[in-house]
């Protein structure tokens, strides 16, 4: 029986390397769908494997990209939050958390996440940390509105259904 187990380990080796391969193939094509798919069937092959991590991390993060800038924040965290299930340290797709909270002026994410993607890849931390920061301290302080701390600005568009 363990010259059985052995041959079954040895098989789905070769496959995880092979769709690591072809899955490193496709990302360096821009073919992000094929390299997706493969990825995942290494990962299902092997899935302590940190070489398949790794490139999953950069796959999904690409992905990820993709979808960033297309304005599909929520489709681009998912992926991203992928890269990171995977490879916990990969620090771009932390960056790219970052810029989404930064945008959607989740300030606090913002913070962390821009921190922990420069933390991980070695790399200063992003100019958006510091305006997050400013913007976090705003809040917690009440002068978000300078001069109006408890009312907002007078908006400058109508909303959906004002007659102006």
């Amino acid at each position: 029986m363990g010259a059985i187990a052995g041959i079954s380990a040895a098989l789905a080796y070769g496959c995880a390397a092979t769709h690591q391969d072809r899955a490193h193939s496709f990302y360096m094509q821009g073919r992000l769908d094929e390299a997706d798919y493969e990825i995942q069937q290494a990962l299902s092959d092997d899935p302590d494997n940190p070489a398949i991590a790794n490139l999953a991390a950069q796959i999904f993060t690409q992905e990820g990209v993709a979808k960033y800038k297309s304005g599909e924040f929520i489709g681009a965290g998912t992926y991203f939050h992928r890269a990171i299930d995977y490879f916990p340290t990969y620090g771009p797709a932390y960056d790219y958390l970052g810029l989404i909270a930064f945008a959607e002026h989740n300030w606090k994410d913002a913070i962390r996440y821009g921190s922990e993607g420069a933390a991980y890849s070695g790399q200063p931390i992003p100019g958006y940390v510091a305006l997050a920061k400013t913007e976090q301290h705003k809040v917690d302080t009440g002068t978000l509105f300078a001069g109006h701390a408890t009312n907002p600005p007078a908006r400058s568009t109508p909303l959906r259904g004002d007659a102006r």
